[in-house]
């Protein structure tokens, strides 16, 4: 059998005693299976029903309802999930592999700034403080306070800082 890179493995070349169709282990059919990855891959029901069926004696409208009732068994939409859900996953894992190699090319760079003799230390320095910053060792605190009270205690509050504030300028 040849090897493909389809999510889709045959794990019982039986037929189906139901369908007359080959069966996956899931109890999904190969044509089953081939709709759920053109759906995966982007298709309409009516496409992924077209590229996985024999569909040319059938009506466009035949088409769009039968994918319909396909598209929402629910064996069909559970493996749909599966498929969608692994493909995210592997997204999500060759996107992170991508940003720690940016970020690795980052910090060369920087450190490369940061050590060089022909650098001006004013390029050093910054390249120092954004290594820190990107190392989280540097981060920009805001403290905010929520005072009640009544406008009396506001007002008397406010006019003392003025007057540190006009004391230290």
């Amino acid at each position: 059998m040849e090897h493909d890179n389809s999510p889709f493995k045959v794990i019982d070349g039986g037929k189906s005693k139901r369908s007359g169709h080959k069966a996956t282990g899931s109890g999904i059919t190969e044509k089953q299976a081939r709709f759920i990855e053109g759906l995966a891959n982007g298709l309409t029901n009516s496409e992924s029903y077209r590229a996985a069926y024999d569909t040319s004696n059938m009506l466009p409208s035949t088409v769009h309802s039968e994918s319909s009732k396909l598209a929402s068994n629910p064996k069909i939409a559970a493996r749909l999930s599966e498929v969608l859900a692994a493909k995210q996953k592997d997204r999500d894992r060759r996107n992170s592999m991508e940003t720690v190699k940016a970020s690795d090319r980052v910090w060369r760079n920087v450190w490369r700034l940061a050590e060089g003799s022909n650098i001006p230390p004013a390029v050093q320095q910054s390249a120092v403080a954004l290594a820190a910053k990107m190392a989280g060792m540097l981060t920009d605190q805001v403290k905010i306070e929520n005072v009640s009270g009544d406008s009396s205690t506001i007002e008397k509050e406010l006019i003392e800082r003025l007057q540190r504030l006009s004391k230290t300028a």
